[in-house]
């Protein structure tokens, strides 16, 4: 995973220009190469969470890859435990239970999302978009199921074999949360999500992965 880390950092200095988050968005942490943002999203009491990076020498069917191989989760998501395909409605749309892990004395969370894949035809950029449904899937006993969660990722390709990654999420945590849990989960957890997705999706698994609807770029 150093190696890994090492590699992105080195790629960085080179990169093409990326455009940063507008200027509602703050900057909270700058660390290997990986930025976290917050902002306030009106009517919520909760703040969305950005985090973005550059790869280079990565394929956009590596990095779907990763993302469609809902069981290897736990690898590298912070806090997730579990997570499977409850559903495939077709390629690019699925219904994936994931099961969270916290601290204890914080409850765990569940989920249950409608997951929708698209590739723009013109710029290849990958947007995979995933929202939390409501009465689907039984409650389990001992988790507390998040009924309001938004998630994206976005996959840009940049000149010379760069790819801007980014991940943005706003979710309801269904209860009101410690002050340091909610920091941790709005900072931490992305940021530590975002280093270990670099790292995995170098491995040979997700390397070569052949995804159907995902056009690379010449």
């Amino acid at each position: 995973m150093k190696q890994a880390i090492l590699l992105l950092a080195i790629c960085w200095c080179a990169a093409p220009f990326a455009a940063e988050p507008a200027e509602d968005w703050k900057l909270r942490r700058d660390r290997e190469s990986i930025q976290v943002y917050t902002s306030a999203v009106e009517g919520s009491r909760y703040d969305a969470v950005l985090s973005r990076t550059i790869m280079h020498d990565v394929r956009l069917s590596a990095l779907v890859g990763l993302l469609k191989d809902s069981e290897a989760c736990p690898r590298w998501a912070d806090k997730c435990a579990e997570s499977y395909v409850y559903e495939k409605i077709s390629d690019t749309e699925l219904l994936v239970y994931t099961h969270n892990n916290l601290p204890f004395p914080i409850k765990d969370r569940d989920i249950l999302s409608h997951v929708t894949w698209h590739q723009d035809p013109e710029t290849l950029d990958v947007i995979m978009n995933s929202e939390a449904t409501v009465d689907i899937l039984p409650r389990k006993k001992g988790k507390l199921r998040l009924l309001s969660a938004s998630v994206s990722w976005q996959f840009n390709p940049l000149p010379d074999g760069f790819v801007e990654v980014i991940n943005q999420a706003h979710i309801n945590p269904g209860s009101r949360l410690p002050g340091w849990i909610t920091n941790r989960l709005l900072v931490d957890t992305p940021y530590e999500t975002m280093k270990s997705f670099v790292a995995e999706v170098r491995k040979p698994k997700y390397r070569d992965a052949d995804v159907s609807f995902i056009n690379e770029p010449h």
